[in-house]
């Protein structure tokens, strides 16, 4: 295939690297650049979705996924307040639906790193780290990209297209001109790992969310280094504590007490971040497109973000695989703007920020109102149903499908 058909991915996490696959399983050849010199392993995504694991079939990388993760059946809504099990949803639900009716449980950076053991088989996938765009710009049949190594030299890459995967503060739609729409949660999270079992300790599955006025908290198991196990641990921190303060073992010592009456416990990392709800203006200018975080980003809770992600990278990959064979640009790429960007408003936005809005609610009764819906839903099985399959994306990537 002619250079010029190349397609350049700025950002190599978990969707850049993907959709550098999928494109590169097909023949068309790709160049990936990223600004780190490994996957950073510290604590990001960790949850692949039914949707997810369906799609990385084509790409071959299911069965390994599968072999390192911790597989989930299940999740729970609870009242912190009483340690009350409000509701259980059975992923088994999906059975008709999905080849895969769990969620693995894995961290990002080994998700990533699978993807790219996959991508040694072919050698127009070329990957460039530590590197930094600078700038993109777009001709009538190309886009160019310069890119600054550590040694300061720039080089100018050229290629048919480029997809800006390189994340909330992506220089590739601050270039050009794409707005970021949506605001930032006033409090920070902090993301605490622990090796202590807490499914043995309080019977926790390993996706939870616990609700509270004050202090709601979200619990997931990963495998950690040594596959034996970590719990991360996402508490809320007050708009009025400080950054030293939420990070001190005392204020994370103090959550562990209140929401699981219990401890202390050993901590094994912590990280602290702000939280936004955004959504580009637009996916697609000319001949450079959007796609994962660059696109749309949110609250972590529900594990929507980085599998909403790879269903950006993976439609617009076959998008682009269309072009290559003679299929019109603008028509395609114009769609893949209406399906995702109408998705990740009405699915991830929507879903992300309700599910927050839950864990948080002050109101006696409209929280005691919301917590008796989840009874209602989880013991109707269609609403059961239904509840699960937005959940896991199947619903998002339904949609996506049906809009022209």
């Amino acid at each position: 295939m002619a250079e010029k058909q190349r397609i350049l991915i700025a950002g190599g996490g978990p969707v850049g690297v993907v959709t550098g696959l999928y494109l590169a399983r097909h023949g068309i050849p790709v160049t990936v650049f990223d600004k780190a010199p490994k996957p950073p392993e510290d604590h990001r995504a960790a949850t692949l979705q039914p949707s997810t694991l369906d799609l990385f079939e084509e790409l071959g990388l299911t069965e390994s996924i599968l072999q390192q993760g911790f597989k989930s059946h299940h999740f729970q809504w609870r009242d912190r307040a009483t340690h009350e099990v409000v509701a259980e949803f059975d992923y088994g639900r999906l059975s008709d639906l999905t080849r895969h009716p769990y969620v693995i449980q894995l961290e990002q950076h080994k998700t990533v790193n699978t993807a790219l053991e996959a991508a040694k088989e072919f050698g127009d996938f070329v990957i460039h780290r530590p590197v930094e765009v600078l700038a993109v710009r777009q001709g009538a049949d190309h886009v160019e990209c310069d890119v600054q190594d550590e040694s300061g030299e720039i080089t100018t890459h050229r290629g048919s297209y480029l997809v800006g995967c390189d994340g909330g503060r992506s220089i590739v739609r601050k270039t050009i001109g794409v707005s970021f729409e949506g605001f930032t949660w006033p409090e920070r999270f902090n993301i605490v790992s622990t090796p202590v079992d807490l499914a043995e300790k309080h019977g926790f599955r390993f996706r939870n969310y616990c609700a509270h006025p004050d202090r709601w908290v979200s619990l997931m198991k990963v495998p950690g280094e040594d596959g034996t196990g970590l719990w991360r641990c996402v508490f809320p921190a007050k708009t009025e504590e400080t950054d030293e303060e939420v990070m001190s073992d005392e204020w994370i010592q103090a959550r562990f007490k209140e929401c699981m009456n219990a401890g202390p416990y050993e901590i094994v990392h912590r990280n602290m971040y702000a939280v936004h709800q955004r959504v580009a203006g637009c996916f697609r200018s000319g001949r450079i497109v959007l796609a994962g975080d660059a696109a749309h980003v949110n609250n972590p809770i529900g594990g929507m973000g980085m599998n909403s992600g790879f269903q950006d990278g993976i439609n617009l990959a076959r998008k682009l695989i269309e072009i290559g064979k003679g299929a019109d640009a603008d028509q395609l790429l114009d769609r893949y703007d209406r399906q995702r960007r109408l998705t990740a408003i009405e699915y991830v936005q929507a879903q992300s920020i309700a599910n927050k809005k839950l864990l948080e609610e002050k109101d006696p009764e409209v929280r005691a109102g919301r917590l008796q819906e989840l009874r209602e839903i989880v013991n109707d099985p269609q609403r059961h149903l239904d509840f699960v399959k937005r959940s896991s994306l199947i619903s998002m990537w339904d949609k996506s499908e049906t809009i022209v």
